[in-house]
């Protein structure tokens, strides 16, 4: 059970990309439609949210996933030089 339980620590910081992902997708769609029913710009302002969602959702599933992939121990290093992000 413990094995799992240690399984689930691992993992859990991951399991909410894809939420992440869907929901900066979700915003864009909907303010791009949002903009197209207040100024009739249709399909324009649309197609604008949708990518500026998608470049959004990318962003922060690459953030995410780089965050989690550094050593703890290199960013506690007090001999390690490199500024902090």
């Amino acid at each position: 059970m413990q094995k799992f339980a240690s399984s689930l620590t691992k993992i859990a910081p991951y399991m909410n990309i894809g939420t992440m992902f869907l929901g900066c997708m979700v915003v864009g769609v909907y303010g791009g439609w949002w903009l197209d029913q207040k100024f009739e710009t249709e399909p324009w302002c649309l197609l604008a949210g949708s990518l500026l969602g998608i470049v959004s959702g990318f962003y922060h599933f690459f953030k995410i996933v780089f965050h989690l992939q550094k050593d703890p121990k290199e960013e506690n290093d007090p001999t390690n030089n490199k500024p902090k992000d």
